[in-house]
């Protein structure tokens, strides 16, 4: 009697192990897929680029899409919601601004002058810049006298250095070359991109707080985003034939972009996040640069510069030593979880 409560004890815990295993499996390969979805959302959006369509416009249709999918799926699993007031939806409105129709629409309109292997090198920083800003704001301290503080520190300043090396020098063309005016104009739109969605990233906890449902809080940034992002579609583009969908890849990356890169991505972040932890989340960040950069070389035959890969390797170094350092104060600082899954955050839009 006892050897066979013994033996299906034994069982039961060789099941959740294998069941935790798989769980843990599943979230690797969940980030894996999602770096791929956004790298080839990347690629796309520089296809269409290239091709004379409007990024604005594709990131108008993008957020309706968004704001559908994500509606649809707050009125079935958030039916219960805190109430609107017109100062939390002026609120949301300007968190919108900055984090999605700001700093999207630079990060997608430099794809014009740069390619998308330099975007997503420097996309990379955002967790390093969000740090930036909220030591400067004063969300978190240095810390220099621990392990961490010092890793974070040194991560921080490693990741500066290597975008640094990105932006001032080009170096020697490893395939075909562009302008250098153009390279420049691109690299300043997406830094500000970065700058803008670091913000973002902490203007989320207190929105959170004010509106605590958040799946329809991000229906509503949608549906925001998707209003201003037609206003600036609209001083920008004065072809009434850019808004006409055709059966294209442009109507592809409509698809894509709202469904699988803000949609299905977004829960896969949450769900690994839940599983493993943000900073589990954010170390996947470099995966995309890896996938970038053998679709767009592959496919499009982008420039590809030695300053690029130097300066883009040295960022991926800055980002892990950050990254490690931010799990160690983790281990040691449990009660500081908030705070570490608003600097870790992914790209969630």
């Amino acid at each position: 009697m006892v050897l066979s409560e013994s033996k299906e004890s034994h069982d039961d815990h060789g099941a959740a192990v294998k069941g935790g295993a798989a769980t843990k499996a599943g979230a690797v390969v969940s980030m894996v897929a999602v770096q791929g979805t956004t790298a080839g959302f990347f690629v796309l959006t520089n296809v269409i680029l290239v091709e004379g369509m409007s990024s604005t416009v594709v990131l108008a249709y993008q957020y309706i899409l968004a704001a559908v999918f994500m509606g649809f799926l707050a009125l079935i699993f958030q039916r219960n919601r805190p109430p609107l007031t017109l100062k939390i939806f002026f609120s949301i409105f300007l968190v919108a601004f900055v984090g999605i129709t700001l700093a999207q629409n630079l990060m997608a309109g430099c794809l014009y002058f740069i390619s998308s292997i330099v975007d997503t090198a420097v996309i990379n920083m955002i967790p390093v810049v969000t740090y930036i800003l909220s030591v400067i704001t004063r969300e978190e301290k240095l810390q220099i006298n621990t392990l961490w503080g010092k890793g974070k520190l040194i991560g921080t300043l490693v990741s500066v250095g290597g975008a640094l090396t990105l932006m001032s020098w080009r170096g020697s063309s490893l395939l075909r070359s562009s302008s250098m005016g153009h390279w420049i104009l691109g690299l300043a739109m997406v830094v500000l991109g970065v700058l803008a969605f670091s913000s973002w990233i902490l203007m989320l906890r207190p929105m959170a707080r004010m509106y605590p449902a958040e799946l329809s809080l991000t229906a509503l940034m949608y549906v925001c985003a998707a209003f201003q992002t037609a206003i600036l579609a609209a001083i920008l583009s004065h072809n009434a034939s850019d808004w006409t969908l055709k059966w294209n890849l442009e109507l592809i990356l409509i698809v894509f972009g709202g469904v699988l890169n803000s949609g299905i991505s977004n829960l896969l972040y949450t769900w690994s996040a839940s599983i493993k932890g943000p900073i589990f989340v954010a170390a996947f960040a470099p995966v995309t640069y890896v996938f970038t950069t053998i679709l767009d070389v592959a496919f499009l035959g982008s420039s590809l510069y030695l300053g690029s890969v130097i300066g883009s390797i040295v960022i991926v170094v800055g980002l892990y030593m950050f990254l490690w350092s931010k799990f160690k104060e983790e281990e040691n600082s449990p009660a500081m979880e908030d705070q570490q899954t608003s600097i870790a955050s992914p790209l969630l839009v």
